[in-house]
């Protein structure tokens, strides 16, 4: 589970990038909205959801209760890659939004890179976009009891220097991935939250 917030560094985006943020409209444009995935960023750095890992001969297995997420990622190289993106919930529907994965091991670390993402939002609250272009690199290792990952997404059309995100996570010490079960999510709790009050209006 997320230990803390993810912590971003310098985000230096092109004329593009800023013309996608200076579209976006967080209560129409997030696809949270719609119980989809952003971008995997975006799954990562959500609160108070557990996450499972899990490892085949063939495969590294991923399970978010955030949205009932699994990603499954051939272990290998660029050639393992796929068009089917790597994740699909647990009703079997795909997430293009997510990229397509493969992983390999460097020493002690998990590398999972990912391409052939669709546009998404790497930042929903601030509408930081990813593109066709985009490839996503995971670096995830153990300090300790701490859980750590380096994200770095790579997009000339985008970025002009790789944008990097870290987390932190922690060890539940549970077993049971519990159904996250989304169903039409929405922001009212916003608009309710930025409402004038009674008083205000009269």
């Amino acid at each position: 589970m997320l230990s803390g917030r993810a912590i971003e560094g310098e985000l230096l985006m092109t004329e593009r990038a800023l013309a996608l943020q200076a579209e976006y409209d967080l209560l129409v444009d997030d696809p949270s909205l719609y119980c989809e995935p952003a971008s995997a960023s975006r799954v990562w750095a959500n609160p108070n959801v557990r996450i499972a890992f899990d490892q085949t001969d063939e495969h590294v297995l991923i399970s978010y209760e955030f949205y009932d997420l699994r990603r499954e990622i051939p272990l290998g190289n660029a050639s393992s890659l796929s068009d089917q993106p790597s994740t699909k919930n647990v009703d079997g529907t795909y997430f293009d939004k997510m990229g397509s994965s493969f992983a390999r091991y460097e020493g002690d670390r998990l590398i999972i890179e990912s391409r052939n993402h669709s546009p998404g939002y790497i930042r929903t609250s601030r509408g930081v976009p990813q593109s066709a272009n985009t490839v996503a690199i995971e670096e995830l290792w153990i300090d300790e009891e701490t859980l750590r990952l380096t994200h770095t997404y790579i997009d000339d059309s985008l970025f002009e220097k790789p944008f990097v995100v870290d987390y932190s996570f922690r060890r539940t010490g549970e077993a049971e991935m519990p159904l996250y079960e989304c169903t039409d999510a929405n922001y009212d709790w916003f608009e309710q939250l930025n409402a004038p009050k009674e008083e205000e209006k009269k």
